[in-house]
């Protein structure tokens, strides 16, 4: 019996997001989250909206492969529904230029527009397909393997393409997918569990007035997958020297849940009482 994700999380591992928020997010705003375990001031509307979304296309495309699709309507209400349920919950939405019943609209919308651009000619092979594999660095294993979740594997033409769902404010660059480190991360695990080299896809709705949708693949080569192990080890060494530091300048800062208590480590005033 598979494992899912959430089971995976309980042993000590590292994750894409993980490493993206160690590495290159700040690595402070880490501390506080996975070592300090600090309690968040607030939720960003764009990860509970995200979340929804990605819990939607869950629903439509676990449909899709069970022979039973849904309609664009009840794909809606599920959307409308869940994000009513999450936009309750605790901590706190912070919320941007729109309120709660903005965020709905601009939901489905995004919804109705990934909908329209679904391939009919794509099997769906598995819908949030949870991975665990170890990570190797210069001819050894390290403490703690990679784990994630593939939001959607479909076949074309005889060949797999792993999917990941993103909505974004902006468009793609046309060489990102091609930097991507999560493509990386995701083309390395897939080979090791079914010894295929997949395609990696990054399916975009755009929150433009009117959405978009774009589509934005990659591919990687056995030498590229170095890389991540390289990447892995470095975090191990930040963590056990315990090499953490505020990006004062990164884009997450206007949004951050920690900021009180980045605020108290850099004026040499912090503790866990007076951050909470």
């Amino acid at each position: 019996m598979k494992m899912t994700l959430n089971e995976l999380r309980k042993r000590p591992h590292w994750s894409f997001s993980s490493l993206n928020s160690l590495l290159n997010i700040c690595s402070l705003n880490w501390w506080f989250q996975k070592i300090e375990k600090l309690p968040p001031s607030h939720t960003s509307v764009n990860l509970v909206a995200g979340s929804v979304y990605h819990r939607t296309l869950d629903q439509v495309f676990l449909a899709r492969k069970l022979e039973m699709p849904l309609t664009l309507d009840e794909a809606l209400e599920l959307y409308t529904q869940d994000w009513r349920a999450a936009s309750k919950e605790d901590p706190p939405i912070k919320y941007g230029k729109l309120d709660a019943a903005g965020v709905e609209e601009q939901g489905r919308g995004l919804i109705k527009v990934a909908w329209n651009n679904i391939d009919p000619s794509e099997k769906v092979l598995e819908v949030s397909e949870a991975f665990c594999v170890p990570i190797s660095h210069e001819g050894r294993f390290l403490s703690k393997p990679l784990i994630g979740e593939f939001d959607l594997v479909v076949e074309k033409a005889g060949a797999p393409i792993v999917v990941d769902w993103k909505t974004s404010a902006t468009r793609w660059p046309k060489a990102k997918a091609d930097k991507s480190a999560q493509a990386l991360a995701y083309s390395y695990a897939y080979d090791l569990i079914h010894n295929t080299n997949p395609v990696v896809r990054f399916d975009i709705a755009v929150k433009n007035k009117t959405p978009i949708f774009e589509s934005h693949s990659t591919s990687r080569t056995r030498e590229d997958w170095n890389l991540l192990g390289a990447l892995a080890a470095k975090a191990d060494q930040i963590v056990e020297q315990e090499l953490f530091y505020p990006s004062l300048d990164s884009f997450a800062c206007n949004d951050c849940p920690f900021a009180g208590a980045c605020k108290s480590w850099c004026n040499g005033e912090y503790s866990i009482a007076q951050a909470a």
